[in-house]
């Protein structure tokens, strides 16, 4: 019973097996015919994976075109109304100042009119004070140097009579012991060392008080340079007592706590009185983002768009630059620098133009009438020797040649001379040894996958409707 047995299961298993054969049978077929059908894209893969830069793409080149350029930076901002010059309290020795007089509001005031006067009472005693110390410097100077000549003449005339009592002596000195007794000789000697001494006494002397003159005359020196420098310095103070317009303008007070300044009030060095309002210049706040700002100046032109009045453009130049860059909104990554603009050209829409308004500015940073603008992929740096070279098409080699660069675009470069028009450059450093890469199986596999539509085409699936095209994957090399 069981012999039997197996042969029934044997039966029962024989198209099983022939089916497995079948399926094998198939399976090598789909392999061979799939290896035929892409063999060659398979041996381009596998001769680019060994492949090194002798076989790779040739050098690209760009043809070099000389033109003019403007280099602009996009900003936004508002108009924050009219120009205005502060007129400040001039600083001085004696710090707080009285007001004595000032304009009346509302004044057109125009260029060197007085504006604002301060008592000068105290700072003109002082004045007359250290006049006076120095015409009595001056007094006690010329009687000292009276003095000092007196004693030089005396001193000299001490001198010339000691040198004539030596030159007696010692004509007269007694010299013959047959003579002269040994008293007589040796009182006479002693006599003549004494003048002789008192010759170099009064010599030392008169060198002593020549430099005790020269020290005193230093000191009186001192002195009246002294004063004249505290002469010089109130006459300054008394000119800042009288402040002047810097500008012409509408005059209008700047109010502490609301309140008018008053005749006695006492103003600080640097505490603004008056403005002056410039009735022809509008004023402009605009933001530059902080790596674009690099060449951000006092001076650069600006050319402003109101969003009130699209029809229109008005000019400006710059008139200040914040020191710092700051955020215009909380938590914020983005930093910009704030920058007042005088817009020059907006007389005919005063009364359309109001404080707030938003704006849209081009700031002009650079203006070359001739240069190249090229990629920034171009450029070769040298750090050691801090250079920047290109690479020029000679024949069928190439030329290392320094270039001269200026301001340029995010990704471009602004080349000014080192290179010549119609003249070929390398967009790579040809010089380069190319490293040996191998290819990215998986981006290929992926998307000749989804060409057939078979599997593997879900890696990048299809915009949603209304929607955009999600990002690649890591690694694929997608945009």
């Amino acid at each position: 019973m069981s012999f039997h047995n197996r042969d029934d299961q044997t039966k029962k298993m024989e198209p099983m097996r022939l089916i497995m054969q079948a399926v094998g049978i198939l399976v090598l077929v789909g392999t061979v015919g799939g290896i035929v059908m892409y063999k060659n894209a398979i041996w381009n893969e596998i001769g680019k994976a060994f492949a090194f830069s002798k076989d790779e793409e040739p050098i690209p080149v760009l043809s070099l075109e000389r033109g003019p350029l403007q280099l602009e930076v996009e900003a936004s901002g508002e108009i924050v109304g009219l120009e205005s010059v502060p007129v400040a309290t001039p600083g001085t020795r004696t710090g707080a100042l009285k007001l004595r007089w000032l304009i009346a509001e509302g004044t057109m005031a125009a260029p060197g009119e007085p504006l604002i006067r301060f008592d000068s009472t105290d700072t003109l005693l002082s004045l007359e004070s250290q006049n006076y110390a120095l015409n009595a410097n001056q007094l006690q100077t010329k009687i000292d140097t009276g003095d000092q000549q007196l004693s030089e003449r005396g001193m000299a005339i001490d001198r010339a009579v000691a040198q004539m009592d030596y030159d007696y002596t010692m004509a007269v000195l007694p010299q013959d012991p047959l003579i002269f007794s040994q008293w007589d000789i040796i009182s006479a000697k002693l006599n003549a060392d004494f003048a002789k001494s008192k010759i170099e006494n009064l010599a030392a002397r008169a060198k002593t008080q020549k430099r005790q003159n020269r020290s005193a005359q230093q000191v009186s020196a001192i002195t009246r340079n002294h004063a004249q420098t505290e002469v010089d310095i109130i006459k300054d103070t008394l000119e800042a007592m009288e402040v002047r317009a810097p500008s012409s303008g509408f005059a209008v007070y700047r109010r502490e706590r609301r309140q008018d300044p008053k005749i006695g009030d006492t103003c600080q060095a640097g505490q603004v009185m008056i403005d002056l309002v410039d009735l022809n210049a509008l004023q402009a706040r605009i933001y530059v983002l902080e790596k674009e700002a690099g060449g951000l100046a006092i001076g650069k032109p600006v050319n402003i768009k109101l969003d009130a009045l699209p029809d229109g453009e008005f000019h400006g130049t710059v008139r200040s630059v914040s020191p710092l860059a700051s955020t215009l909104e909380r938590d914020s990554p983005f930093k910009y620098f704030s920058s007042d603009v005088t817009i020059h050209d907006a007389q005919p829409y005063y009364r359309l133009i109001k404080p707030g308004m938003k704006l849209q500015a081009r700031v002009i940073m650079e203006k070359y009438d001739s240069c190249f603008m090229v990629p920034a992929s171009v450029l070769d740096y040298d750090e050691k020797e801090y250079k920047i070279y290109v690479y020029v098409k000679k024949g069928s080699g190439w030329e290392k040649r320094e270039v001269k660069l200026a301001l340029g675009k995010h990704g471009q470069a602004t080349i000014l001379s080192g290179v010549y028009d119609k003249e070929d450059i390398a967009l790579r450093n040809p010089f380069e040894t190319r490293q040996l890469k191998l290819p990215d199986f998986s981006k290929a596999s992926a998307v000749n996958q989804q060409r057939r539509g078979g599997p593997g085409g879900d890696m990048m699936p299809p915009p949603p409707p209304g929607g955009t095209m999600p990002p690649p994957p890591p690694g694929s090399g997608g945009r």
